[in-house]
């Protein structure tokens, strides 16, 4: 599995979570899923695509008269770099500091309280 080299863009991650969602794609399909309005060219879609084959995040099959587009990395893999990416830029690699801005920022409701707590609490007792 290829690592990614650096974080999505806006739009690269709304194709990636279509193509997630639905394992493969075409350019048509993508475009018509994302934007059934016209609201982005289908020219754009195509581009950002083929950039995604560059990166080595899709890989591209020509079947028939069209291309079919398949992710070469998982979504979990993408949101692990993506977290590790923000919180080593951000917060000089420290998770407790990314953590504490967290708690800090006050927009944690007490169901958000306590479900970090037992998640501390799960992890605490694997480590044990």
């Amino acid at each position: 599995m290829k690592k990614v080299k650096r974080f999505f863009s806006e739009m690269e991650w709304l194709i990636m979570k279509y193509i997630w969602k639905n394992e493969k794609a075409t350019v048509r399909e993508v475009w018509d899923g994302l934007f059934p309005n016209r609201e982005k060219a289908y020219t754009t879609v195509q581009t950002y695509m083929d950039r995604l084959v560059l990166k080595g995040i899709l890989s591209k099959k020509k079947i028939g008269p069209v291309n079919v587009f398949k992710p070469l990395i998982t979504e979990q893999a993408a949101m692990k770099f993506a977290a590790e990416n923000l919180v080593s830029r951000a917060f000089n690699g420290s998770f407790g500091l990314l953590a504490t801005y967290l708690i800090d920022s006050r927009h944690l409701s007490r169901e958000d309280l306590a479900e970090i707590k037992q998640l501390i609490a799960q992890k605490e007792k694997e480590l044990s």
